[in-house]
């Protein structure tokens, strides 16, 4: 439709007829005229406010213009010309109908808001609009709603064609992955995803069956040490695989890694990320599943980012396999962030010919991706880096894959990581902190920053540490650096290793990252091997044992004290016997606060006779005309017992007190002097609160007691009433 032309109709004006039938409209909102214009081809409907017409306004509120194909109203509030492109149901300050339900009848109701003037009027619209009317409209309306329902759906789907052609275009020239990318997957990138599940048959026989071969046979138990989720080696095809119990294996194992398959393109490369998915059902869950299969596998491509380098810039764009919109199938759409895939495991088989053309080209990246085929982590991150820190391809070529990855993870927040690299540093050596010894003990290992961290107090130390006892010694105790420090050590570490090893085969393994396996991104991780937690469980627990046993001043050059045999049943019996001193120091610094606390409120009670008179029989002090009296408390207990009667939190201040930070009054009332009824803070030279029962504020009566009790301290400490060492303890909170 031409708007120009439109707009140059003439404005309507409502007839003298109409104005003098809105006063007989009751319930109506608008009167609406209707006529064909532009050679009969547009349906024009003009719209008075009833409102309006009662004040005698003969302006049309506005006016819609339809064609066979679109609609378009023109508001006439106005003088310049304004364009609305809402459909009638959703047009602001106007309605076609109101809904009311009846409470009595159960009954709904659809009752008009707009009058149609002539039967004349209501034939053009029912003439104009006849392909959209059905014999069950009780009114011309909704055959309206039907047509700017249909034009409101070709205009989305051209609002939406205008976004995904452009895509359809980009994703059409990309095809399937090889048949290698998927070969590799299954064999080298889920490699992990192997399992031996056994069944002991006989007494050291068992029934083992393989995940990757999928042979199953009797293997001798004395030979093959099975232990459910152990890692060790498949008897009959020598690959490594977790041990899983047959009786205790759940009803599925799911496991799943995201990988990138990297395509080339004329002026960068595109990232294709799949998610694989492997489930190993138990014996009754294939019983009970459509698919009688141990092993099931699917893999998709949920995401793809175009990289293009602009020189050395690389700019990115991002796209998801989702449903725009909430409209149609699935397909490829903008991104937007629900996908989570930068965890990812990188293809590496063609990854020379997919970016030779960029400057990733020198990256080794195929390298890292080679050497660690299951470990996921943000390979996207690691393009990035690379530009600004190029030097990242000397980890890689180096094998020191473990130590490429956390740098990826921690060049732009490098405080995260423990073991410190010197990024500005010239030579691999200077980068990493090592002299050449060290810097191949690292790369024999291939060492993480932890590792690296532990190697590089070592030769701070000069303590020279093999490959074998640097990985023993991280794989016990970790990071722990100050064991590496301590002097007085009386036996090597690496006999502390072994020791920690053979006592560790019978330690309970704990609730280390127990229950945060399958959940967030550790679903992607491959999980410590049981027995590396047993003895790091251990090492943590025989570091606190030699604490204890210092405190308890036990003989720790004694070997069998040192590293007891039976060392859980050892520890448990010590840390009895450390718990039994711990006890005995808190009652005795417990007693201690005690006397200093009674101390203090006894100083405390002397400086107040300066100040008030005693009274006699009461051993308390009056502030005469409140019919109130202050109490000063004699011990803690007392102070403890005052907050449980009132159930408020005094109990907790009688440390305070000790110390000579606070003082703490009772407030009482002159016939119940016994009875608790306010517990006043002293502090600063004021009172900073008095509280009752639970809390309660003060009722007036204790407000002004507790008024002149604060004037008569501050004149007495101002005037100097008290002496020195008694003015301190009344101002010293």
């Amino acid at each position: 439709m031409e708007k120009r032309k439109l707009s140059a109709l003439p404005r309507p004006e409502a007839t003298a007829e109409m104005v003098e039938m809105a006063d007989r409209l009751d319930g109506m909102e608008h009167i609406v005229t209707a006529e064909l214009v532009d050679d009969n081809k547009i349906l024009l409907l003009n719209f008075y406010e009833v409102s309006k017409l009662k004040k005698g306004k003969t302006e049309a509120a506005f006016r819609t213009f339809l064609s066979s194909d679109d609609y378009i109203t023109q508001d006439l509030s106005q003088s310049k010309v304004k364009w609305l492109t809402a459909a009638f149901d959703n047009m602001q300050g106007f309605r076609l109908w109101e809904y009311k339900w009846d409470q009595k009848t159960w009954k709904s109701e659809h009752i008009p808001k707009v009058f149609i003037w002539t039967a004349e009027d209501k034939g053009i619209m029912e003439s104009f609009f006849k392909a959209y009317c059905k014999e069950t409209d009780e009114n011309v309306w909704n055959a309206i709603d039907r047509f700017q329902d249909k034009v409101k759906a070709e205009r989305l789907a051209e609002k939406h064609r205008k976004v995904l052609a452009p895509i359809d275009l980009r994703m059409e020239p990309i095809g399937e992955p090889s048949q290698d990318f998927t070969d590799w997957v299954w064999e080298q990138g889920m490699s992990f995803s192997r399992y031996g599940i056994y069944k002991e048959t006989s007494k050291g026989k068992a029934e083992f069956e393989c995940t990757h071969c999928q042979k199953t046979g009797i293997v001798d138990r004395s030979r093959i040490r099975l232990r459910n989720n152990e890692k060790g080696e498949c008897p009959f095809c020598g690959s490594r695989v977790t041990y899983k119990a047959r009786g205790k294996m759940p009803c599925q194992i799911s496991d799943e890694r995201w990988f990138i398959y990297v395509d080339r393109q004329e002026e960068g490369f595109l990232l294709r990320y799949f998610k694989a998915w492997r489930h190993i059902k138990n014996d009754a869950m294939i019983t009970g599943s459509i698919c009688k299969k141990r092993i099931e596998e699917t893999m998709h491509e949920y995401s793809r980012c175009f990289c293009t380098f602009f020189g050395e810039k690389l700019m990115k764009e991002s796209y998801e396999w989702g449903v725009y919109h909430q409209k149609g199938n699935s397909r490829w759409i903008p991104d937007e962030g629900n996908i989570a895939c930068m965890e990812c495991i990188l293809y590496p088989g063609n990854l020379p010919e997919a970016w030779e053309h960029t400057p990733m080209k020198y990256s080794a990246l195929e390298i890292l991706a080679q050497n660690i085929p299951t470990t996921a982590f943000r390979y996207e991150d690691a393009i990035d880096i690379y530009l600004k820190f190029p030097k990242l391809e000397w980890f890689c070529k180096t094998g020191l894959n473990q130590l490429a990855k956390d740098v990826v993870k921690g060049y732009n927040y490098s405080g995260n990581m423990t073991g410190k690299v010197n990024y500005k540093a010239d030579t691999i050596y200077e980068i990493l902190g090592l002299n050449k010894v060290n810097t191949r003990t690292l790369q024999a290992i291939d060492g993480n920053h932890y590792e690296l961290r532990l190697l590089q107090v070592a030769q701070q130390l000069d303590i020279q540490m093999k490959p074998e006892q640097l990985k023993e010694f991280y794989e016990t105790f970790e990071c722990n650096t100050d064991l590496l420090k301590e002097k007085n050590r009386r036996v090597s570490l690496h006999k502390l290793c072994r020791y920690i090893d053979k006592e560790s085969k019978r330690y309970p393994i704990g609730e280390k990252n127990a229950c945060m396996w399958g959940y967030s991104y550790n679903r992607y991780k491959e999980r410590t091997d049981p027995r590396i937690e047993r003895k790091q469980n251990m090492a943590h627990d025989w570091l606190e044992y030699i604490g204890w046993c210092r405190e308890l001043k036990y003989d720790l050059d004694n070997k069998f004290i040192y590293m007891p045999n039976n060392f859980k049943k050892v520890h448990d019996r010590v840390a009895g016997e450390y718990k039994a001193l711990h006890d005995k120091k808190a009652a005795a610094e417990k007693l201690r606060r005690e006397k200093l606390a009674a101390k203090r409120m006894e100083q405390t009670k002397k400086a107040m006779e300066e100040i008030f008179s005693k009274n006699d029989g009461v051993d308390a002090f009056q502030i005469k005309g409140k019919g109130l009296i202050l109490v000063v408390p004699q011990s803690g207990d007392e102070i403890r017992k005052e907050g449980e009667a009132l159930d408020h939190c005094v109990g907790g201040y009688v440390e305070r007190v000790a110390k000579g930070e606070t003082n703490i009054f009772f407030v009482r009332k002159a016939d119940h002097p016994e009875q608790s009824y306010f517990t006043m803070e002293w502090k600063n030279n004021k009172v900073v609160q008095c509280r009752g029962k639970s809390n309660c504020g003060m009722p007036p009566d204790v407000k002004a007691f507790v008024q002149v009790f604060e004037k008569k301290m501050q004149d007495a400490i101002q005037k100097g009433d008290t002496n020195g060492k008694k003015k301190q303890n009344l101002q010293s909170a």
